[in-house]
């Protein structure tokens, strides 16, 4: 078995941890420049090195006195940071392959525990060929950046010019994927690590250990009946900050039988004053050649606070271009010395050795060494070559963070990471910019509130019909109906009834085509009463559900192409529906085998019914607001009324009406937005409108942009109220609280805020997603605030609390939550997403819970 260096056996068995990359070496080189989230630097022999801080200005320190060119500060005022908090209460962590760990007098080690006694002791069983510890004093604090988005950008956008300040400049050879990112960190102020590798397979050890601040560092490990391993340690933090005290080393030990490596050195200096009197130094030998600092006694002076500067784990993001091959066959450009070589000139190729850890290349004699370095443990790369591999990912992103989020326990974290990701073939998603990220819930590592009371409606009998079993065909579900025996439902109150012919319950299985969608959900609908749901997808299906009794009434294929609207008539009893291609078409939601096809001169993006029912509006893409006759409709009609209202030169993205149906306000592509009756022209936003809502008396309206604000008109006079510029990215999603006291919008920027609807005073920054948020709203009573984003999760706030609490996170999702929605009345909550699939969720009564029975 080949011998690994101490630090990567050290960071191959700790990282299964989930705590993040265990550093070997965890004092910072200078006293001044320890480990920060927002450092850029890599690793080597177990240590990291920086290269900057990009938290700090151009003018501000930096490891190297320098910046590149084009430098710029890693700095919004946006990004979450958490911490620093207690996160690890052990005083000691070890390897999966330590078993039956006990502390002298039985305490597990799994508690916290105080390594300070002298003659502390600790008994353990090795189950591997390899293991290591971390033994610590105090206990571990860490601090994060939440904010994934705004480090994926910031790595895009300069690991170049850091690579350049490297190489170019710092000469030290550096691929870019070498160059990492620190996200978050966990410190300590005193440490000892050991590390070993043997044939210690059910061998019995123990270690004894003193951290107190006040006395020598004393590190002993003992293994019995093993067969020559190698055995590493050290004890800091080793360099003294006040004396003159050379640090520990790492110290292979060849054992045989029954062997004790002991280290013993003074933290003193550290955590104790500092002392004139010195003293003197004895060396104990351990084995020839190698020789350890002696117990220094603590000085008389008094002790000082500890610092906790020393970095035992850290979280990263790297980075990976993709290699593009020329296409073709090169004829020119590659001069002779590049070709494959022949028999004749077999002796003109250099000829490679190796020396002292350093790489010769010889040329007739002469030899041009350059420094070899090897490759540090990281497993994130194989996390890049995955996205790479597996898309068209033009770079790959990637965090330790992503591989905790996929494998959740220490036992769960492979050996073979390459291996598992292909077995387990995690999502990707493929952002604008050519950037492949992981589609994981890196929040679950690090902030994530348990969701167990979360329960889907997973067990209910699978439907009789053979049409709708698993797995049935396209043509096996359309316009299907599907029944069920009554299911109860233990929802925290009593669940509403369904009528006579009772439906199967909505569930998601693995090949049950009939209860989800094969493509994005791209709308979602529901009726004014609340009894139904509907939900479109670019697999040009629509689904209509039973909201209150979480079941499927009816799936059909629509259209030949994406749906791009729904609209329920205001008595429920119609559906209308958009694509890209072809007819606006209205369904009869009670008889399947009713419809009718409006024609348009061009596709219709968005829709909607007039208050009374009498018209359906339809926005094109042309720009025309058209309105078809739908009172008194006639099924078997072969041509509908229609009237073009209005003709403009952008896209008509959304139709809204007032509370009271009095007046319509409609937004396009453009900068601006139409009041109907009467009539004004909403304009001074920079960008594009992406959203709009009335308030609750009619008499106010709030729009929405790309330009990064968002703006309050009046209604009767069409003039700005209220300016609100609170985002720092364009804001796709905004309403009025129902008292009309309050607006929340939702941004790019990953936050959502709750405004004064009259002054915009900001009252309160919901923060919690970790990419953008893609819609927000009030529920009607007021009592709640939900959010969806792009990091797949909906979150749940108490809008009544005054602390705004928030509630909970549903991630039933495994990809970008585009729509979320409450039903009319309020009693149950639904989700779209790019998955496919929709959520619908019965919200519990209990005022202290935001608990809900959910069905996909």
């Amino acid at each position: 078995m080949a011998t690994l260096p101490a630090w990567d056996i050290y960071a191959t068995t700790l990282t299964p941890l989930g705590k993040g990359y265990p550093l070997w070496v965890p004092d910072p080189d200078r006293p001044e420049w320890e480990v920060e989230i927002g450092d850029v630097g890599y690793v080597r022999d177990g240590s990291f090195k920086h290269l900057l801080r990009t938290r700090n200005t151009a003018e501000e320190p930096q490891p190297h006195n320098q910046v590149p060119d084009g430098y710029v500060q890693f700095h919004n005022p946006n990004v979450v940071v958490t911490g620093p908090r207690e996160s690890i209460t052990q005083n000691m962590l070890h390897s999966r392959s330590i078993k039956q760990v006990q502390v002298s007098g039985g305490a597990s080690v799994n508690t916290p525990m105080t390594l300070a006694t002298q003659g502390a002791n600790i008994t353990f069983r090795c189950t591997e060929d390899k293991g290591a510890f971390l033994l610590l004093s105090p206990h571990g604090e860490d601090t994060y950046i939440e904010s994934r988005r705004h480090i994926v950008t910031h790595l895009r956008q300069n690991l170049q010019k850091w690579e350049a300040l490297a190489n170019n400049t710092l000469g030290l050879d550096l691929k870019a994927e070498d160059l990492l990112f620190v996200c978050g960190v966990t410190k300590t102020s005193r440490w000892a690590v050991a590390a070993f590798q043997g044939s210690q397979r059910d061998a019995e050890g123990s270690i004894s250990c003193d951290l107190s601040p006040v006395a020598s560092a004393h590190l002993t490990m003992s293994i019995t009946s093993v067969t020559a391993p190698n055995c590493w340690y050290r004890s800091g933090p080793p360099q003294a900050r006040r004396r003159s005290v050379s640090s520990s080393q790492s110290v292979p030990a060849g054992m045989f039988g029954s062997v004790t490596m002991s280290s013993n050195e003074s933290l003193a200096s550290y955590a104790i004053a500092p002392d004139a009197s010195g003293g003197a130094q004895q060396a104990q030998t351990l084995v020839p050649g190698f020789q350890l600092p002696s117990n220094l006694s603590a000085p008389p002076s008094g002790v000082v606070p500890d610092k906790a500067d020393q970095c035992i784990f850290f979280h990263y993001y790297k980075m990976k271009r993709r290699w593009f091959p020329l296409p073709g066959r090169i004829v020119a450009g590659a001069g002779s010395h590049e070709l494959p070589p022949s028999e004749d000139d077999m002796d003109a190729n250099p000829s490679v050795l190796i020396d002292n850890g350093e790489i010769q290349v010889e040329y007739d004699d002469e030899f041009e060494q350059m420094p070899h370095y090897a490759k540090p443990y990281d497993p994130v790369t194989y996390v890049l070559d995955y996205i790479l591999q597996n898309s068209e990912a033009e770079v790959a992103i990637a965090s330790d963070l992503d591989l905790y989020a996929l494998f959740k326990t220490q036992e769960e974290y492979p050996e073979d990471v390459a291996s598992a990701l292909a077995q387990l073939q995690p999502q990707i998603e493929l952002d604008e910019n050519g950037v492949g990220t992981l589609s994981v819930d890196i929040a679950s590592n690090i902030a994530r509130v348990s969701d167990d009371a979360e329960t889907e409606v997973m067990n209910a009998k699978p439907a009789s019909d053979g049409a709708n079993a698993a797995g049935a065909g396209r043509e096996s579900v359309e316009n299907a109906d599907v029944d069920r025996p009554t299911c109860s439902l233990d929802i925290g109150r009593a669940a509403p009834s369904i009528s006579a012919q009772t439906k199967e319950p909505a569930r998601h299985m693995p090949g049950a085509g009939w209860a989800t969608h094969d493509g994005t959900v791209t709308a979602l609908a529901y009726s004014a009463d609340g009894e139904y749901l509907a939900s479109a997808s670019e697999d040009t299906s629509i689904i209509i559900w039973y909201a209150r009794g979480l079941a499927v009434k009816r799936k059909f294929f629509a259209h030949e192409d994406t749906i791009t609207a729904l609209a329920f008539s205001p008595d429920g009893t119609r559906l209308a529906s958009a694509s890209d291609f072809g007819p606006v078409k209205i369904w009869d939601v009670e008889h399947p085998e009713r419809e009718l096809s409006l024609d348009t001169e061009t596709f219709v993006r968005s829709l909607a019914f007039t208050p009374d029912g009498s018209r359906l509006l339809g926005g094109t893409i042309a720009g025309q607001l058209v309105a078809w006759k739908t009172a008194d409709l006639n099924w078997d009609a072969v041509d509908i009324d229609k009237k073009v209202i209005a003709d403009y030169n952008a896209v008509i993205s959304f139709i809204t009406f007032s509370p009271d149906g009095r007046l319509m306000l409609t937004g396009s592509t453009e900068n601006i937005c139409r009041i109907w009756e009467p009539k004004h022209v909403l304009s001074g936003h920079k960008g594009m409108i992406t959203c709009a809502s009335f308030s609750p008396d009619g008499k106010r309206i709030i729009t929405a942009s790309d330009d990064y604000s968002c703006r309050i008109w009046s209604t009767e006079t069409g003039d700005v109220l209220v300016n609100i510029h609170e985002h720092t990215a364009p804001v796709w999603s905004v309403c009025f609280s129902p008292d009309g006291k309050h607006v929340v919008s939702g941004s790019a920027d990953s936050t959502v805020n709750v405004c004064d609807s009259w002054t915009g005073e900001r009252l309160v920054k919901l923060e919690g997603h970790h990419r953008m948020v893609n819609h927000v709203v009030y529920s009607p009573d007021g009592r709640y605030i939900v959010s969806a984003s792009s990091d797949n999760t909906v979150r749940l706030w108490d809008a009544k609390d005054a602390k705004w609490k928030y509630l909970k996170t549903f991630n039933e999702h495994s990809d970008n939550v585009t729509a979320v929605m409450f039903s009319p009345d309020g009693s149950t909550l639904a989700s779209g997403s790019h998955d496919g699939k929709v959520f619908i969720r019965i919200l519990e009564a209990s005022s202290s819970d935001a608990g809900a029975e959910e069905a996909s």
